[in-house]
């Protein structure tokens, strides 16, 4: 599928940048289960993951074939069958995607991992962490799933308030929809559903936005490798860093989730079903072991460069995040804004003696401050907060060189 780069008609309402609005996530779950396992027998589910589609669905067959004899229900022989000839399907239109890293982080806090440039907008995730908000930055438009309902729901915030959510028509899904991010072209619009057309479980499907019917075109399942039948979700692209990121928990264990970061293609590039060896359109479809697929030259020199461009974005990232419990400053070049950032030991523990002297130096100079206004008689207890106060400063001033000397040293 292409991306397109046209610009979507909807009404733009004037928000200052990095503005936020607070979060409407629904805290009550989605109504839809969890579909996995697909069958009860473990076999079938490995040779499902693994892509060996053939094989699953001969071995179904025969099941149905028995489960009949025995007068037994088929449907859950007749689900795998289903699985596999989408699978197979799939097999044939898989899309070459340059994997440039992999990380495996906890599901609760999985957003952690997506460096996100404040130009792409927020994410939200629930308490529960299983359904994420998204909100541009540019016109305040904040998109949710519905609560115990099926589809997004579309709100714009309009002088601090959102107004009322009206939802979002045309993706043609009927199921499950979570994990939206629409494109800062305003068109181009990624999610997650978990439908009866998906692979099972979260698929990610893109769409594009028609500004003359003010809809979006039927979504379209964006296929191997993005999905399996795992749990796929929450695409972001960063066209600014010509990177991108989605989530999987496939091969994964429960509670965890591997972000992958991948390089996004301008159009789809279909891998030869007929001329490519079987076991490699199966690696390359399945992201089963990243770090054994064959590259070509071209294809290694662009992922060292998409790497140098992961390096930079995640580095600007923690820059805008870093944690800044105090400031002090070593010298021109340093700055040190937790205790962490100290290399000595002699010098951390100081630092700790100095925070809550400067702690208790604010503290006296609020009493005096309040003293003076209310009890302006009280001659001599100013004096005596006064005086505590030259102290304390002298204290906090030997100490800061101290800090100095003992960290520069090292």
């Amino acid at each position: 599928m292409k991306r397109i780069a046209t610009y979507i008609a909807v009404a733009c309402v004037a928000l200052m940048a990095h503005a936020q609005t607070d979060s409407i996530v629904p805290s009550v779950p989605l109504t839809y289960p969890y579909l996995t396992p697909i069958s009860a027998m473990e076999d079938l589910n490995e040779d499902i993951m693994a892509l060996r589609f053939s094989k699953a669905d001969a071995s179904a067959k025969k099941l149905i074939q028995t489960a009949k004899r025995k007068r037994q229900s088929t449907e859950e022989y007749d689900k795998v069958v289903d699985i596999c000839h989408k699978g197979e399907n799939g097999l044939r239109g898989v899309d070459r995607v340059l994997i440039v890293d992999s990380v495996v982080v906890d599901k609760k806090a999985f957003l952690n991992a997506y460096p996100l440039s404040a130009d792409l907008g927020s994410l939200s995730l629930s308490e529960k962490g299983d359904i994420v908000q998204y909100q541009t930055q540019l016109n305040g438009m904040v998109i949710a799933p519905q609560p115990q309902a099926e589809g997004l729901t579309r709100y714009y915030l309009e002088d601090g308030t959102l107004t009322e959510g009206e939802s979002i028509e045309g993706l043609g899904i009927e199921g499950d929809i979570n994990y939206p991010f629409l494109m800062p072209d305003g068109q181009t619009f990624y999610f997650a559903a978990r439908c009866e057309d998906g692979y099972g479980n979260y698929d990610l499907y893109a769409t594009r936005y028609d500004s003359d019917s003010k809809r979006f075109y039927q979504a379209e399942n964006m296929g191997l490798p993005y999905n399996s039948y795992a749990n796929d979700y929450m695409l972001v692209i960063d066209e600014s860093a010509n990177l991108g990121w989605f989530a999987s928990d496939r091969y994964q264990p429960d509670g965890k989730v591997c972000i992958y970061t991948f390089v996004p293609n301008e159009s789809r590039q279909t891998i030869d079903y007929e001329t490519t060896d079987l076991n490699e359109l199966r690696a390359l479809a399945s992201l089963q072991s990243i770090t054994a697929l064959p590259l070509t030259d071209e294809q290694k020199e662009a992922k060292a460069e998409a790497s140098r461009r992961l390096a930079k974005v995640k580095g600007q990232r923690s820059k805008v995040n870093r944690v800044r419990d105090f400031e002090f400053v070593l010298n021109d070049a340093r700055t040190c804004y937790t205790l962490n950032d100290f290399t000595s030991n002699e010098a951390r523990k100081q630092c700790s003696d100095w925070l809550q002297k400067s702690k208790n130096l604010t503290t006296l100079y609020e009493q005096l401050q309040q003293m003076r206004e209310t009890s302006p008689t009280a001659k001599q207890q100013i004096l005596n907060l006064e005086t505590r106060i030259k102290e304390l400063q002298a204290e906090v001033h030997a100490l800061e060189k101290q800090i100095r000397m003992l960290e520069l040293k090292k």
